[in-house]
């Protein structure tokens, strides 16, 4: 269940924000190379984030079943 909300819910809507976040910056003159590996830094912390914390809201609720092991 944590991978279905993760890949249909928090993925697409965290990759869309860094592609935003990306534009942005590029907007405000920051090179594109370096607004790129930003954007991918952010985006990699968001997921691990949403990672966890769903991690953890489904273990409270005893939801928390492993798929595929």
């Amino acid at each position: 269940m944590k991978n279905v909300l993760l890949r249909t819910i928090v993925v697409p809507l965290a990759t869309r924000a860094g592609t935003a976040l990306a534009a942005y910056l590029m907007a405000q003159g920051l090179d594109g190379t370096l607004a790129d590996q930003f954007a991918n830094a952010v985006l990699a912390i968001v997921l691990v984030v949403c990672d966890v914390i769903t991690g953890k809201a489904l273990a409270l609720v005893g939801a928390d079943h492993r798929e595929g092991a």
